[in-house]
């Protein structure tokens, strides 16, 4: 298999925006980009699907693009789901095993007794994740294979989304003819990308800014802690801004991305500044922008502080806040959730790419580069079932 070319596909499905990155490994080599595309997105709202149809036209477009750039016909893909709706719980296992030596099978029958749990209607399982192992009283155990004990137990995290959703998001993928996907949330795919094993280790929450929500994933001694998904992002900054500065959303837009900072202090010069719309200047004060955005941006990262709070993380996480998605590119965000969260805080720094990784580099492309990397991950696991982790459940269309 050394040498063997292995190639994934992240397809972000975004409120505003669908994004599809083409990643080829060859061996355990790092990927290389070889295909991206991303198209503005009108048939969502607030992470959920609203029309199946624009979504699937939005989808179909990107899905082109990206693969005229690659010369690559794509036929499976890892894909995201987003929205309130998806939530986290943990979950605990066990099984005897008699005093004997731990096997494969003990570890898949005490992991599927994990899963066994009452969801409540209309919800299913989009992931679990493994924290850690019981044996003899042993606790924290990575691996129990080979050890011995009397009864083997695990403790889990467990995401679900309810069912409604799943369905029309694969009702989209059977509208462009993709026949084989794995769907995975959306901050736990940016995760991959934003996250060093190191910052796991010692406790770190990533804040994931999308255009409509706000993911927080928070690791701990190694292992995913908890997830949470808050219905605000970067487009009611852009809307405070509107109704602020008494403008319409275009405008606001074009002040946020050009003009706005997250913390006053980071304003390098004060005064007017100057917007051509409709063949016409418009003139705003940096005062009264401030003012707006930064009110927004601190009510944003005080709702992730409560969600701290309810987990009892509040101020205890030494690896700090990373911040990504496309919400991340505001000036001065950095500062503002330091300020706020009382912990370091710094915009993501994306894994390096080659190819055309230079062109995907942002903080928005996480979440698409996050789930290439799972995509070529799995499509290994296929290749050598094994050695390989299960990753994920994988979802196919008719």
């Amino acid at each position: 298999m050394q040498g063997e070319n292995h190639y994934g596909v992240g397809i972000d499905i975004g409120t505003n925006s669908v994004r599809v990155a083409i990643g080829m490994a060859e061996g355990k080599n790092r990927p290389i980009i070889v295909g991206f595309s991303e198209v503005k997105n009108s048939g969502m709202r607030k992470g959920t699907i609203i029309s199946i149809d624009q979504t699937a036209a939005a989808l179909d477009k990107a899905l082109s693009g990206a693969e005229k750039m690659a010369s690559y016909h794509i036929v499976s893909a890892t894909v995201s789901i987003n929205g309130a709706h998806i939530v986290g719980q943990t979950s605990h296992g066990a099984i005897a095993v008699t005093g004997r030596e731990v096997m494969p099978e003990d570890v898949r029958r005490v992991e599927q007794d994990a899963s066994l749990i009452q969801l409540g209607d209309n919800r299913e399982i989009l992931d679990i994740t493994t924290r850690g192992f019981i044996l003899g009283g042993q606790t924290n155990i990575k691996d129990p294979i080979g050890m011995s004990g009397l009864r083997l137990e695990v403790d889990s995290y467990i995401i679900s989304g309810l069912t409604p959703h799943i369905n029309n998001l694969e009702k989209v993928f059977d509208l462009v003819e993709l026949p084989k996907t794995t769907i995975l949330p959306s901050g736990l795919a940016a995760a991959q990308t934003t996250l060093s094993r190191n910052q796991k280790e010692n406790g770190v929450v990533c804040v994931d800014i999308g255009g409509t929500t706000t993911n927080i994933i928070i690791y701990d001694e190694g292992e995913l802690y908890h997830t949470a998904i808050l219905p605000v992002g970067g487009n009611n900054v852009t809307n405070d801004l509107a109704i602020g500065l008494r403008t319409d959303l275009e405008i606001a837009e074009k002040v946020k991305v050009d003009y706005a900072v997250a913390a006053a202090s980071q304003r390098r010069k004060s005064g007017r500044i100057k917007i051509m719309a409709d063949g016409r200047d418009h003139y705003f004060e940096t005062a009264l922008v401030d003012q707006i955005v930064e009110a927004r941006m601190e009510e944003i990262f005080e709702l992730v502080n409560l969600e701290l709070r309810r987990v009892d993380r509040y101020a205890k996480l030494p690896g700090g806040v990373v911040l990504t998605g496309g919400g991340a590119e505001l000036t001065g965000i950095a500062e503002c959730a330091k300020e706020v969260m009382k912990l370091n805080a710094k915009v993501s720094e994306m894994h390096k790419f080659g190819g055309l990784g230079d062109k995907v580099s942002g903080p928005a492309w996480s979440t698409a580069l996050g789930l290439m990397i799972v995509d070529i991950k799995d499509d290994i696991a296929v290749m050598k079932p094994k050695k390989a982790k299960k990753w994920f459940f994988k979802k196919s269309g008719k």
